[in-house]
């Protein structure tokens, strides 16, 4: 048994296209919002795989130079 509605309670094309819509907007915002995020993890990453190599790079270059012989 369904409980008593009239067809005002009852969900038109019309609605279903303006809450697709709606979710489609939400879903692009998020989408921005982790691409930044995620844009931004990648930077820092980067910066520090770089700060790691060229530390090395310097450390061996400076043994090369000034090491024991």
């Amino acid at each position: 048994m369904l409980p008593p509605v009239g067809w005002a309670d009852v969900a038109t094309k019309r609605d279903l296209d303006q809450q697709r819509k709606l979710l489609e907007l939400r879903i692009e915002s998020t989408d921005k919002g982790n691409r930044a995020h995620f844009e931004k993890a990648m930077r820092h990453q980067l910066n520090v795989i770089l700060g790691a190599f060229f530390s090395v790079a310097g450390v061996l270059i400076a043994l090369l130079i000034y090491g024991p012989r």
